[in-house]
């Protein structure tokens, strides 16, 4: 049987769409062999290796982005203060204004594990060694330790310290992690949810917009110079327009756009996967 190996890239918002493509897995009846998850990718992959299914993480996604008693956070256009919602755990020390624990500890309660080792499917989390200067990969252990590393966006989420490293947002180092994995399956699938563009602007932003902007950027430098060295096998940009990396609000956007693309890498991977056979 081919080993599949899936990379959930980092992207914010616009992650969203990987539940998409773990649709199409289910609709197909077939499991990655491992998965790998860098940010967003990081907290999507952990929910599908943990046994949820793509329908259960699109129900959990609303509930917590959509509903008046649980909404995630967002960033004000009219403001760049950051607001307060159910999973923000402000500070003001620790190299970021948010700890990221409440998310975390949430995400532990829904999804009934701490370890790697309890969950379905092989995980490979990635997050960027401060201190060392370098990505780390993690995939044995306390599990939601590094989910919240691999999201810790560095001035917004406090890093993580963890065994001698100082740990932030994956998207530093390795946006798109599929290299981590190829040596260990048949096929190898990289999602990339990274911005092709900024949006533009007729003046000088609010500080979070420059931010985020600078990030997105450099997370498509990086997948650009990465993909010109080695390619994975089924590489597919999902190139999500008018959506910036803070606009869980836009998740039905996010969807009607990943869509077509959806049913694009249906038909892909059915093919990669008679070649593999033949």
């Amino acid at each position: 049987m081919t080993k599949i190996g899936l990379a959930l890239g980092a992207g914010g918002a616009r992650g969203l769409a990987h539940i998409c493509f773990l649709e199409a897995f289910d609709e197909l009846g077939i499991r990655p062999a491992i998965i790998a998850g860098s940010s967003i990718g990081a907290i999507i992959g952990a929910a599908y290796a943990s046994g949820v299914n793509a329908t259960q993480i699109k129900k959990n996604v609303e509930e917590i982005i959509l509903t008046k008693d649980a909404k995630f956070w967002e960033l004000r256009k009219r403001s760049d203060l950051l607001r307060a919602m159910n999973f923000i755990d402000p500070q003001l020390s620790a190299g970021g204004f948010i700890k990221g624990e409440k998310f975390v500890n949430f995400m532990g309660e829904r999804l009934g594990v701490s370890t790697f080792e309890e969950l379905r499917i092989p995980l490979k989390i990635i997050a960027t060694d401060f201190v060392h200067n370098k990505a780390a990969v993690f995939d044995s252990g306390d599990l939601l330790t590094a989910i919240r590393a691999s999201y810790a966006i560095p001035g917004l989420f406090a890093p993580v310290e963890f065994k001698g490293m100082v740990l932030m947002d994956a998207g530093m180092s390795n946006p798109l992690p599929y290299d981590v994995i190829a040596d260990e399956c048949d096929l190898t699938i990289a999602i990339d949810v990274t911005a092709n563009k900024s949006k533009r602007f007729k003046e000088t932003p609010p500080v979070y917009e420059l931010l985020f902007a600078s990030f997105s950027m450099m997370q498509r430098s990086i997948v650009s110079e990465k993909l010109k060295r080695v390619r994975p096998d089924i590489y597919v940009d999902t190139d999500i327009k008018e959506v910036r990396v803070h606009e869980f609000k836009k998740v039905f956007e996010i969807y009607d756009q990943t869509r077509p693309l959806k049913e694009k890498f249906k038909r892909q991977l059915e093919k990669a996967l008679t070649e593999q056979k033949s």
